[in-house]
């Protein structure tokens, strides 16, 4: 165990999307910065860890594992920089727990060491639950990586336009999904596989008619395994128990996410029925001097872009809190000069 004697202005947890960009805008704002960039265990549970092409955003077009190779970009070029290197201070493991108030922070990483800063952004994300097929992820993993099981319709959709498309889930909302992906991309056959669940329905749910209509089919039988290769011609159809073929080229898995709000809620921020961090529009927490970035945050669209913008919100508050130090500390010590010019003058 270490510890580092300095006091950071601000420490950012996570080097996703969200956390590479609260560095950045960090350091260019000329704050004192340590960015916990996260261990192999939780680099492993993020959700950026596993996006690979990105067609949504601007300049990412082309990138393989898009937002990290964005990251990588982000914090290469701040090495670079003689005139803001110096600010950022970069550490490769996970932050296990935060204790303080606004102003002394402790953190302590996964190794024990500590330290201190005197606002914190945590921008830990989130991670897509996954279907298991027959009891594990195995074989629906390699599907995913090579993005023939997407997660996202803001994402991805676009992918199901002229593609028969599955989407897996249970609950009532997999259902508007699949309306909505028709209605959009007029997609030429849809299926809602619940994998062996009962589809959960409101009684008086418009969407019983919205199915019938857009001859949406609901099938509850348990998956057995998706076909077809995933480094070639891609997802080709999803076998059921009873050994029916459902026809499709992507599939959609629908069942929630995972919010990684465990170090948020262990120094008492207040989370949503679903898990999400809360914040004032700046993105501060309940817990003064500690804020939300990224997709933690409550009440935002889940998407780069989005995750950028919040982040930056945060790290401008945090940097008005900071003027304000400098600003009071410039104002006494400017009182003090005149109280002492004051007095060697009428002496």
């Amino acid at each position: 165990m270490s510890e580092n004697n300095n006091l950071f202005e601000i420490a950012i947890v996570g080097s996703g999307a969200a956390g590479s960009m609260g560095a950045l805008r960090a350091v260019l704002n000329n704050l004192d910065t340590v960015c916990f960039k996260g261990s192999p265990k939780t680099m492993k549970s993020a959700r950026a860890t596993w996006v690979g092409k990105v067609e949504n955003m601007p300049v990412l077009f082309d990138k393989p594992k898009a937002i990290f190779s964005s990251a990588r970009e982000v914090f290469g070029w701040i090495r670079k920089q003689e005139l803001w290197k110096e600010k950022l201070f970069e550490v490769a493991d996970a932050v296990e727990s935060i204790e303080g108030e606004r102003g002394n922070f402790v953190l302590k990483t996964s190794k024990g060491d500590l330290y201190k800063a005197k606002h914190v952004v945590i921008c830990t994300g989130i991670m897509d639950v996954q279907p298991k097929i027959q009891g594990d992820f195995t074989n629906i993993f390699p599907f995913a990586n090579e993005g023939h099981v997407e997660y996202c319709i803001r994402c991805d959709g676009h992918k199901t336009k002229g593609n028969p498309t599955a989407v897996i889930g249970h609950q009532e909302v997999a259902g508007w999904i699949a309306s909505l992906l028709i209605e959009r991309y007029d997609c030429p056959k849809m299926t809602v596989l619940t994998n062996g669940k009962p589809f959960e329905m409101a009684k008086n749910s418009a969407l019983k008619e919205r199915l019938a209509c857009y001859n949406i089919e609901v099938i509850e039988e348990p998956i057995l395994r998706l076909l077809g290769e995933p480094k070639g011609e891609g997802l080709t159809g999803i076998e059921l128990e009873g050994g029916a073929v459902v026809e499709c080229r992507i599939a959609f898995v629908s069942l929630g996410t995972i919010v990684h709000n465990g170090l948020a809620k262990s120094i008492g921020c207040q989370v949503d029925g679903r898990g999400y961090v809360v914040t004032n529009k700046q993105g501060e927490t309940t817990v003064p001097g500690i804020f939300a970035g990224g997709d933690l945050r409550a009440n935002t669209k889940k998407q780069i872009y989005t995750s950028w913008d919040v982040t930056v919100d945060a790290i401008d508050a945090i940097d008005g809190y900071v003027r304000e130090e400098r600003r009071n500390q410039r104002i006494k010590n400017c009182k003090a000069d005149v109280k002492e010019l004051s007095g060697a003058l009428m002496g």
